[in-house]
């Protein structure tokens, strides 16, 4: 190394740039044996990255005069980085198999010490002094922006007279008592290697990826986010690496899960999601590499912007195992791990540079890292973390909050937070601690509770949730009670959303077989569509005139998807809406009327404060309200109306409601409209469910035993109250715990 390299000379390799992407010296041949004919200069960049006004600068002794800090040679380039993220400059002699980007004639000089600068703006010429009192440093920079430099040494001691000085801190050589003729930046590390003088016995591949060197950069993850409430515009991932240390040959990949399309069943386990090269991105002088996509709301701490969706993080609950490695050959959409063991099959790369993964709920998901984030526990479930970072100073790996910035958990381009600082908390977390009881940290564990509150009072989501904020609780944070008594003719079971498309929405209607129905409406309030009016909005009518309960008991009223005894439609009784026809993610009131004199899309609660101002009709017959938000005054969503309510599903409203046949109370289905038919929740023009069970509790298929099929059921009613043991209204780990104690014996 130059012993002779200044602070300042550092600080203007390393500096920043302009420039979104980051182009690079990639690969450089100076020299071959015989004639120099097929010297050439290699970029690297992100493909289709404009090179105008870029310039490729070298610098040696000159011919004469000052025999340090002279410009040799300058190509100025045009045109853009190609889709192989190379950019070729050669002679016109050139006589690879690769085809050029552009032609220049180069002034390279060999067997001396020679650096080599890509730069922005330059306005020097050949023959211009840039080290003008011969010290080691330059003192002239006719540029703006230095992207990237590299020496090729062959005296790495020099004096300055026998031996010119060099100018970066990358350096290549001596090899052999010289200069390299050949040198490439390393596909598996920021280090430049020396090839060899005869091309046809060296590793030139000019145009094309370079070969990894059996070496690893200095990089690893620090921060993570991957999702985040509603759109996810601020992903982003955070490195910590050698400060000046190029990427180029680097490729960050995600590795997940393949949903079903077509005949293609879905595989949870080792699928590539997402393969994005980071040639171009350069970690910056403070060591810290943010990269993110364009949508994010921090740029002042972004230092490499990705193409649009770049970042391809799936927002759901799997696993994830992200990785960046070198020698990247594979494809996304592969599957690595074909009998979903756990250990890869195939690793389409030569090496793994660092690696962290996101751990999922679920025991069948695998990963592909020892660096593993915790699922991030809730109040309501148990989920993928959305942020995640290694604490400092341990590195220990946490799950920070799902909202961005929550409590300063999210520190793009900062040092990472204390490991001392315990767990980041926001609304719903488990550890928040109650919302009844006062404590001296912010938050509660009930989100819909949580975000009322503090929609009131912010102080309790930021300094403590002190005694004002109990008392705001008691005020805001009603729970959702339905009753569970019936009466003749009444709502029986609902579904209004699902995985995938909405194909079996629908309302079941019980009563007395024969009945008629004539002077009765169905009627769905919600927020209505044109956004003038916030509640009590009729979204839906289904005048009820000339039908009557079918012979089973019950009226199906829905999609053809659900083979309806009526269409939904509010003309005739075989008229149906578009399949879709009931609202998703909102409170939902259905009422059944007697003698309804209103009109769709009428507002009956004009001052939006949960009472209705209006009621077109001369009785409600009955009533149930689907709820999300269960507090007043509700938290991103309309008023539900009534003291008939069930919900909500964790922080959802339910996908799917029922009564029990026997005693009338409403439970929460499950979202997944298959799971809860083989729970045996979802009977659409059947008979519910009974629910008194007398003292058998977990005997869910009343077959006079609690085994592994009532296992299944309570399994698969996780987190709704259709696998409730215990009576608390949700299925948890207590109902498992109770049910296992019993799990084998007969009821009595």
């Amino acid at each position: 190394m130059n012993h002779r390299l200044t602070v300042a000379t550092l600080a203007l390799c390393f500096a920043p740039t302009a420039f979104a992407q980051n182009v690079v010296l990639s690969e450089i041949r100076v020299d071959e044996p015989g004639f120099d004919l097929s010297e050439y200069v290699e970029l690297a960049g992100v493909a289709g990255t404009s090179l105008n006004g870029l310039s490729i600068v070298v610098v040696g002794d000159g011919d004469a005069g000052s025999p340090n800090g002279v410009v040799e040679s300058v190509i100025a380039l045009s045109g853009s980085v190609g889709s192989s993220g190379r950019f070729l400059v050669a002679e016109a002699t050139f006589s690879f198999s690769a085809t050029p980007d552009l032609y220049a004639d180069f002034e390279f000089e060999s067997s001396d010490n020679t650096t080599f600068f890509l730069v922005s703006g330059f306005s020097g010429g050949v023959g211009t002094d840039l080290d003008t009192n011969d010290d080691g440093t330059l003192d002239n920079t006719p540029w703006t922006a230095l992207l990237s430099s590299v020496a090729f040494v062959r005296n790495a001691s020099p004096d300055g007279v026998s031996n010119e000085f060099y100018y970066s801190a990358t350096t290549v050589g001596p090899v052999g008592g010289d200069s390299p003729a050949h040198a490439y930046l390393c596909a598996d590390s920021a280090a430049w290697k020396a090839g060899a003088l005869d091309p046809a016995s060296g590793n030139d591949t000019p145009g094309a990826a370079n070969p990894a060197c059996g070496s690893s950069i200095a990089l690893e993850f620090s921060e993570l986010r991957t999702k985040q409430p509603g759109d996810d515009t601020d992903e982003y991932v955070e490195f910590v690496g050698t400060p000046g240390a190029p990427l180029a040959g680097l490729t960050y990949v995600v590795i997940g899960d393949k949903a079903a399309s077509g005949t293609n069943p879905a595989d949870y386990v080792g699928f590539v999601e997402m393969a994005l090269p980071l040639d171009g991105a350069v970690v910056p002088a403070d060591g810290r590499l943010v990269i993110a996509e364009p949508t994010v709301t921090f740029p002042l701490e972004v230092d490499w912007v990705t193409p649009t969706d770049g970042l391809l993080f799936e927002d759901n609950s799997t696993s994830r195992t992200h990785l960046v490695v070198a020698g990247w050959t594979g494809a996304t959409l592969t599957d690595l791990d074909t009998n979903n063991d756990g250990t890869l099959d195939s690793t389409p790369w030569t090496s793994i540079i660092t690696s962290v993964a996101i751990l999922g709920p679920f025991t069948t998901d695998r990963v592909y890292s020892p660096n593993q984030v915790q699922p991030d526990v809730t109040f309501t479930g148990t989920f993928t973390a959305g942020h995640a970072f290694a604490c400092t100073p341990a590195g220990t790996w946490t799950a920070g909050a799902f909202t961005f910035y929550a409590a300063g958990g999210d520190t793009p381009g900062a040092p990472n937070r204390a490991c001392a600082a315990g767990q980041v908390l926001e609304c719903g977390e488990l550890t928040a601690g109650a919302c009844n009881v006062e404590h001296a940290t912010p938050f509660c564990t009930d989100t819909n509770c949580c975000n009322a509150v503090c929609s009131v009072d912010p102080d309790c989501c930021v300094t403590a949730w002190d005694a004002a904020c109990v008392t705001q609780a008691a005020t805001s944070c009603a729970a959702a009670t339905a009753s569970c008594e019936f009466v003749d003719v009444r709502l029986n079971e609902i579904r209004i959303d699902m995985t995938g498309t909405d194909l079996k929405e629908f309302v079941e209607i019980a009563g007395t077989p024969g009945a008629s129905l004539d002077g009765l409406t169905l009627i769905v309030i919600g927020d209505g569509s044109s956004g003038t009016s916030l509640s009590g909005f009729i979204e839906r009518v289904r005048p009820l005139v000339g039908v009557s309960i079918p012979a089973d008991g019950t009226l199906l009223i829905g999609n053809p998807g659900v083979t309806p005894d009526v269409g939904n439609g509010a003309g005739t009784a075989g008229a149906n809406l578009t399949q879709d026809w009931l609202e998703n993610s909102d409170n939902l009131t259905f009422l059944l009327v007697r003698g309804f004199t209103g009109a769709i899309n009428t507002d009956l609660d004009t001052n939006d404060d949960g009472t209705f101002d209006s009621t077109p009709w001369v009785e409600i017959v009955d009533g149930i309200a689907l709820v999300e938000s269960a507090t007043t005054p509700p938290v991103g969503t309309e008023y539900a109306y009534g003291a008939n309510r069930v919900g909500p599903d964790g922080v959802n409203v339910p996908g799917h409601v029922w009564r029990c046949q026997d005693t009338g109370c409403w439970n929460i289905g499950l979202f997944d409209p298959t799971a809860n038919q083989t729970a045996g929740n979802e009977t659409p023009g059947l008979d519910n469910v009974e629910c008194d069970t007398g003292t058998c509790a977990g005997d869910f298929n009343a077959d006079g035993v609690r085994d592994g099929a009532d296992l299944g059921a309570l399994l698969a009613g996780w987190g709704t109250s259709s696998g409730d043991v215990n009576d608390d209204g949700t299925t948890d780990g207590a109902d498992l715990g109770a049910f296992l104690a019993v799990f084998g014996q007969p009821c009595e």
